[in-house]
């Protein structure tokens, strides 16, 4: 790891620590049935879907042991839930690489009263990175997300260091649709 990156890595690790007060670990919100629940209730946006299916197909339940099985490889890593009943999460994945690899997306849902998923929203997803770089990277952008700050010095096109992989020039997230875009 050269000197630079060392030092990036470690002045995130740093700001993340003094900057947030509020504590993001997910189970101080949600029991182990509760993260179950809130999983498999947005898998078939967050999880990829089986090959030749569409977004209406999804949610046939013939795809339901298909689902679980994609969720089995999901981990939640940060959780937060506001005054307003707001829920932020971020939620990784085991990624393609020659090394072992995660990929992180940071998002907000919201439930009704009877606990149905009303709202849901993937405000970035991060490159492939290390566990030693999600642990640092991934609470920086979390925070920040929280806290409804910007996150686009953190962008591909604008950070020399991989932080978001998209939003970007080409991608963007359709709430209406629940899925990301090509513009």
């Amino acid at each position: 790891m050269n000197i630079l990156r060392a030092g990036s890595i470690f002045i995130a690790f740093f700001l993340t620590s003094c900057s947030s007060k509020e504590n993001y670990t997910p189970d101080s919100y949600l029991s182990i049935k509760e993260k179950d629940k809130v999983l498999m209730s947005i898998i078939r946006y967050l999880g990829k879907s089986p090959e030749n299916v569409g977004m209406g197909e999804r949610f046939d339940p013939k795809y339901n042991e298909y689902y679980f099985d994609i969720a089995s490889r999901h981990k939640f890593e940060l959780y937060y839930i506001t005054e307003k009943e707001a829920h932020f999460f971020l939620i990784s994945r085991p990624a393609p690489s020659l090394y072992e690899k995660r990929v992180a997306t940071g998002g907000r849902l919201k439930f009704n009263e009877k606990g149905d998923l009303i709202e849901y929203e993937e405000i970035f997803r991060t490159w492939k990175m290390t566990d030693e770089d999600l642990k640092v990277k991934g609470p920086l952008l979390f925070d920040l997300m929280v806290k409804g700050k910007d996150l686009s010095p953190y962008y591909r096109t604008n950070s020399s260091e991989e932080y978001i992989e998209f939003p970007d020039e080409y991608n963007s997230y359709d709430k209406a649709d629940r899925m990301w875009k090509v513009k």
